[in-house]
């Protein structure tokens, strides 16, 4: 069933329909999370932006411990005269689907803060959109984006309810998120020993670099900004505007520039990407208060 589902996106494909999947399956991706999200701490919410932070984190770890365990080959893989496209997001094993959870995290939890009932539809056609695309270009199984799906609608409705009560409690919830983070490191010390000590064939460390390094960099950068000089989203529309267009030129020169500076290793990579957490919860609020980009809260 799911082969046959495969070959009938394969034989219908277009050159129209293979750009239009491409651009639709970007919005499950790291980049466009962290425009949104950035978008939502800096000049919406800032309590909502960290949330949602949060939940697309532990999201994402859950995601890579299920892709670890299943050990689920992708059907270009698998299948013979079958030819992925955009192949080069297809990182891991294939279930679940970490472009549809991402998109399915980020959506739902976009409709739940903004609290109107037509955004939390939207948020579901734009999901399921996405889960469409990954299977479009042949880099999941139609189970896979299941799973991602019902895993990310799972993990906002666990989790969003649960870090918004603990956020009215700031000890508990500095107490949480650290203890977070400690779980991430833990996790990741588990992968690293497993490798090292246990598996004949090491199981992929680089997300797991990735994922615990943005992870500390947002945590600890959100900490020092409550704890030294916490700002307030208040600001006109276009202070607003050069703010973010500021603050993301950086994100993108972080994530980028480093990448051609820095040698490829686990170390750079878990560096560049704390340094993209900071730099949107922490540093640039505290740089963007010097330039009269940000005000401190009352």
């Amino acid at each position: 069933m799911q082969e046959t589902i495969l070959r009938f996106f394969q034989s219908v494909a277009t050159p129209f329909w293979d750009k239009f999947f491409t651009y639709v399956t970007m919005l499950g991706e790291q980049y466009f999370i962290i425009l949104i999200v950035a978008w939502i701490f800096w000049n919406y919410s800032k309590k909502d932006g960290f949330i949602m932070m949060l939940i697309f984190l532990i999201s994402t770890m859950f995601n890579l411990l299920l892709k670890d365990i299943f050990q689920t080959k992708r059907p270009f893989q698998k299948l013979e005269n079958f030819n992925g496209k955009r192949v080069e997001t297809a990182i891991g094993f294939s279930f679940p689907s970490g472009h549809t959870q991402g998109a399915t995290i980020l959506f739902v939890n976009l409709a739940l803060v903004l609290k109107k009932t037509i955004y939390i539809v939207f948020a579901i056609q734009i999901s399921l959109l996405v889960a469409v695309s990954r299977v479009y270009l042949g880099v999941h199984w139609p189970i896979d984006v299941l799973g991602g799906f019902l895993g990310g609608i799972v993990t906002v409705l666990v989790f969003y309810p649960f870090l918004n009560k603990m956020h009215e409690q700031t000890a508990k919830f500095f107490k949480t998120i650290f203890i977070i983070l400690g779980i991430f490191y833990f996790i990741l010390f588990t992968i690293i020993c497993l490798n090292e000590f246990a598996l004949n064939e090491p199981l992929e460390l680089k997300s797991y670099i990735i994922l615990v390094g943005i992870a500390s960099g947002c945590i600890l950068g959100y900490w020092f900004e409550e704890k030294k000089f916490a700002f307030t989203n208040s600001a006109t529309g276009w202070k607003k505007f050069l703010r973010y267009i500021i603050g993301i030129a950086v994100t993108i020169g972080i994530l980028a520039g480093l990448k051609m500076i820095l040698p490829e290793n686990n170390l750079s990579n878990w560096f560049r990407y704390f340094l993209v957490g900071a730099w949107i919860t922490g540093i640039f609020p505290l740089v963007g208060i010097q330039l009269k980009l940000f005000e401190k809260a009352i």
